[in-house]
């Protein structure tokens, strides 16, 4: 038994709650304790850091959707199997550095809320296993109590730039300044969109749920909000893709609107809620227009279509759109494509607007 000091065991406690081997009811007194630390770190705490850093990621992003039988582009072309199988293992690895224990010392020692001592790690330093500690972090803090101050913790920086929770958790974001951009560039090769490629189940089954939950949504402001989050996300993600020619990575968006655009797909699932009595026109199309930002950027991937089938034989990026084709086909993108129009143009409020 490796015999650990009470704040090393209090770090170490937090860890495994991050990356899932702790019940959140056993670590929140943790969370709202703040424990003074020591000078270093023993080394046998290390070792049980190191040790649950290289297993527990691996085992969370095999369990959540690396498992799953995928085809994903490698260098251009299609290779089907599970991400291990259609990855080499040395393009797997994951590396931490001074920051990710920086941080577990960090959380360790104060409450997500509080602004000192301060832990403001240069962006450019994280590396991808540092990202992706943060993510787990992030999952586990948005569980506790709002008065330990996580929604704080995201709104500076590098949360307020971590691309990964952005597109995950949208609605953690509706308050993040403007100058405040995700961060794509990380999640678009090398390890980092192997875990995208691992994540896309749950980042399919968390925009079915935002988007499901809008029919509840009473306050135009609060879906304003939403939809300003979703569509600042959306924007930047997709143009990433283009930019790193991997269309591929957008796949959980076709998934979430295949499962939302079905033959009964009506505006209500949307806008059933609001409460628009006295809101000006301009009001009225800026709520309805965040109400469908999803919907609306299915005419992207729309395009994406098109351009694919545009591509000829002998053109560079031949292999790479037959697959995006493969793709929208296998989730009938023309069909959806109509039937969020549909609802789009329902929602326009020049129809209803008195003419002049």
């Amino acid at each position: 038994m490796q015999i650990v000091s009470r704040f090393e065991a209090a770090l170490l406690r937090l860890l495994q709650y991050f990356l899932r081997g702790e019940p959140i009811e056993r670590v929140n007194p943790l969370i709202e304790a703040r424990l003074s630390p020591p000078k270093e770190l023993s080394e046998g705490a290390m070792r049980l850091i190191r040790n649950a850093l290289a297993k527990r990621c691996t085992y969370l992003l095999a369990q959540r959707g690396g498992w799953r039988d995928e085809r994903f582009l490698r260098h251009d072309k299609p290779k089907s199997g599970r991400l291990w199988q259609r990855t080499a293992p040395a393009e797997l690895g994951l590396r931490f550095s001074q920051a990710s224990l920086n941080f577990l010392v960090w959380i360790t020692s104060v409450r997500p809320g509080d602004k000192s001592p301060v832990w403001a790690p240069e962006q450019d330093s994280l590396t991808t296993g540092d990202l992706l500690l943060l993510f787990f972090a992030h999952e586990g803090l948005r569980e506790t109590s709002e008065t330990l101050g996580a929604a704080e913790l995201r709104k500076r920086s590098p949360y307020n730039e971590h691309a990964l929770c952005w597109l995950t958790y949208p609605e953690d974001f509706v308050r993040t300044p403007a100058e405040a951009s995700p961060r794509l560039q990380p999640w678009m090769s090398g390890v980092g969109s192997c875990i995208l490629e691992a994540l896309q189940p749950d980042l399919t089954q968390r925009w079915v749920l935002i988007e499901s939950s809008k029919e509840r949504i009473e306050k135009p402001e609060t879906m304003r909000l939403l939809g300003t989050a979703q569509d600042r996300i959306l924007n930047a993600f997709l143009l990433a893709c283009e930019q790193a020619k991997r269309r591929d990575l957008a796949r959980f968006l076709l998934r979430a609107a295949h499962l939302l655009l079905g033959p009964n797909a009506h505006a209500g699932m949307w806008t059933g809620s609001l409460q628009m009595t006295g809101q000006r026109l301009a009001d009225r199309a800026a709520t309805y227009q965040a109400a469908t930002t999803l919907l609306r950027h299915v005419d992207r991937l729309a395009g994406w279509a098109k351009w694919a089938r545009s591509q000829g034989r002998f053109d560079d990026d031949y292999i790479a759109a037959q697959l995006y084709l493969a793709d929208w086909e296998q989730y009938q993108g023309d069909l959806l494509q109509q039937r969020a129009q549909t609802i789009i143009r329902h929602l326009d409020p020049m129809k209803s607007a008195p003419s002049a």
